[in-house]
């Protein structure tokens, strides 16, 4: 199953992955060492990042629906393996 690519990051231009916040499950975990989520454990603030790109950058869109629907496609690519 593929996953698509995130939103580019404003700053290098890389495609994004979502961050994923919470206790992760083991399909997150194998998601994150794919590369296809990052993890950044439990604490979140009021206007938390949403994306990571591959260079460390990390930002917020606004579009939950978008962030959601990524990070289920990320779960399910690594359900599938």
């Amino acid at each position: 199953m593929g996953v698509s690519a995130g939103p580019a990051c404003p700053v290098c231009g890389e495609a994004g992955v979502p961050i994923l916040y919470g206790l992760p499950t083991q399909a997150a975990m194998r998601a994150a060492a794919a590369g296809r989520v990052r993890l950044a454990g439990c604490v979140m603030t009021a206007d938390h990042d949403q994306w990571a790109c591959p260079a460390g950058h990390e930002w917020r869109t606004g579009d939950d629906q978008q962030l959601v629907a990524a990070i289920n496609a990320a779960i399910a690519a690594s359900e599938a393996e």
